[in-house]
């Protein structure tokens, strides 16, 4: 499809199109519906083995495929209030149907519900792990915190039944503070003799608020880039964002909210309507307007550790709205709230990060947890031990970095388990690499092998930001900025070495300012990581189809590369095409169904 750039409107029938939406919007407001029904029968106690995962997926898939029609209808019809007030509405709709229903195949926001009550009860969610709260006696010689936290197990059935279903437990909890004060604030706001359902309904509905906040947001970034209003509806109607806000309840929303809002407020100035170089005070406008968005995603810091990826980004926003002082002051706001707000997170100098952790084993799923010994002592845990735990093991539904850590483990003993397909790295070389990052790291082989394949994908993310900051850098556009953003955050994503699927709502917001339509596919692949439940469950030991590998290995090693390989090829090759030279014409390709995108 044609369009121009500045897009305000679009030829075609306006009344047919927003029909075509609307029974597109009816069709998915049907899906979500049966997929709440359906989330029923993965209500907890109901067994993983009998819970119908397969006809969940199929759903979604659904979903996805009407949500892509959607975006295509969105983007072809007159660009006015009543598309945006159909997007909106739609949007609404699909999250309050979603909201009141069971989360599917994901258990995180237990661990919400029971830092927010830990921290209603005037005790750090950081001191003991949900594992020393179960184990502990009333009558036992324990400390006064963990004896209030005993308190409350013993006092409320329904939060002590939530205690039980932490996954994890045997860590200390790994959100950061600012995310904390929203559970807490859900938790005084939830009447105490709310049943189960209730509590995880009411902590929902705190993220969907900040989801439609995240919503609004993108019609502010769109207007400003000039772009069609109807691009919203690839965030707005988007079944990842349904699932994993208004259905499984994922604290992200809160994040992806401040995040976007910070690059609101830093391209502001550069919108053309703002304060210009001719208006008195323009400069001190733009500087406050760079201080607030530094702030903004230094709470985002707080909420969620990933926004600091875009840090580089916004400083050279700020530099070239602002100047180099302004863009030093913001940046000293920034790092002063992110101290602030993380510094209930740092060890303290008594306790040493190793005290009370134990050592660290990994469980079926090659998670890092700590073993059981250490977690039934009493002693308060390292408030960092959680999020430590989470960056030197973790590891879920990657695909780049298992290239990298994969062909540099050491695979010559047996015990390590059935030795990837992929891995071509000869023994000799590895363990060259692996001796000398041993000595260095002061670490065991397999963490090694871990720590520096996450070095190497820092490092890629690093020239990933610095090249497209370097792109835009002289750039009064926001579009190109927002670009830059989107860039920053998809391929640091892509690069680590968790890729759950809600982490994928981080860049998803920004999109629509991509010059590849191939990443919208993102939204909807991401998603294939819910086989991995199935897999693991109907193939629990043995191999699938012959190939040695269990439910969860034959996934990792096998369905990553059918959810990840086409979908680079697609973007490799939109790059490829990207970097022919552009017509000399005002018009602009939005070619999204053949994979290229308004190119600037």
């Amino acid at each position: 499809m044609i369009f121009r750039k500045t897009g305000g409107k679009r030829p075609g029938g306006s009344v047919l199109g927003l029909a075509v939406l609307a029974a597109l919007g009816l069709a998915l407001a049907g899906v979500y519906a049966a997929l709440a029904a359906l989330s029923f029968q993965f209500a907890p106690e109901i067994p993983a083995g009998q819970q119908p995962i397969l006809a969940a997926i199929a759903l979604l898939a659904c979903a996805y495929a009407l949500h892509l029609m959607a975006v295509f209808a969105a983007l072809r019809v007159r660009q006015d209030h009543r598309l945006l007030g159909a997007i909106v509405l739609g949007s609404v709709v699909f999250r309050a149907v979603s909201l009141f229903s069971w989360p599917i195949l994901e258990i995180d926001i237990y661990r919400y519900i029971w830092d927010g009550n830990v921290t209603l009860a005037g005790v750090s969610p950081y001191r003991y792990s949900p594992a020393q709260v179960r184990s502990a006696s009333p009558q036992a010689g324990i400390a006064e915190p963990l004896r209030l936290l005993v308190r409350l197990r013993e006092s409320d059935e329904r939060l002590a039944t939530i205690l039980s279903r932490v996954h994890y437990g045997e860590l200390p909890t790994i959100y950061p503070p600012v995310s904390q004060a929203v559970f807490a604030a859900v938790a005084y706001a939830t009447p105490r003799g709310a049943g189960i359902f209730g509590r995880v309904v009411a902590m929902k509905a705190a993220f969907v608020l900040f989801d439609l906040g995240t919503l609004a947001v993108v019609v502010a970034l769109l207007r400003m880039a000039r772009k069609p209003i109807g691009w919203s509806i690839a965030y707005g109607w988007c079944p990842l964002v349904i699932k994993e806000f208004a259905n499984t309840g994922h604290l992200d929303s809160w994040a992806v909210f401040l995040t976007v809002a910070a690059m609101f407020f830093a391209l502001k100035p550069l919108d053309g309507r703002g304060h210009g170089s001719g208006v008195p005070g323009w400069r001190a406008a733009r500087g406050t307007a760079a201080v607030v968005s530094s702030v903004l995603l230094a709470l985002g810091v707080g909420a969620k550790l990933y926004p600091v990826v875009l840090a580089p980004v916004l400083l050279a926003v700020w530099v070239r709205s602002a100047g180099w002082r302004w863009a030093l002051a913001a940046s000293l706001a920034g790092a002063a709230t992110a101290g602030a707000a993380l510094w209930p997170m740092l060890p303290p100098p008594e306790t040493p990060s190793s005290k009370n952790q134990g050592t660290v084993v990994a469980d079926e799923d090659g998670f890092a947890v700590a073993e059981r010994s250490a977690a039934a002592g009493m002693a308060p845990q390292d408030p960092s031990g959680g999020l430590k735990a989470f960056l030197r093991h973790w590891e879920m539904n990657d695909f780049l970095f298992m290239l990298a850590v994969e062909n540099l483990k050491p695979w010559a003993d047996a015990a390590n388990g059935p030795q990837p397909w992929f891995s071509i790295v000869p023994e000799a070389w590895r363990s060259g690499v692996l001796r000398a990052a041993c000595r260095w790291l002061q670490t065991g082989q397999m963490e090694a092998a871990f720590l520096v394949a996450r070095l190497l994908a820092l490092a890629a993310t690093a020239a990933i930001v610095a090249g497209v900051v370097w792109r835009a850098r002289r750039a009064a556009d926001p579009a190109a900025w927002l670009r830059a953003a989107f860039l920053s955050l998809a391929w640091f994503w892509l690069l680590s070495p968790t890729q759950n699927p809600w982490y994928w709502t981080w860049a998803l917001p920004l999109v629509m300012f991509a010059h590849n339509g191939a990443w919208l596919a993102g939204s909807g692949l991401v998603m294939v990581y819910y086989l991995r439940f199935w897999f693991a469950y109907r193939w629990p030991e043995g191999g699938v189809l012959g190939t040695g590998y269990s439910g969860r290995i034959f996934f990792d090693y096998v369905v990553t590369w059918m959810e990840y390989a086409p979908w680079l090829f697609c973007l490799a090759w939109g790059w490829i095409r990207s970097r022919k030279p552009a017509a000399e014409s005002t018009e602009v390709a939005d070619e999204v169904a053949t994979g290229s995108a308004d190119r600037a």
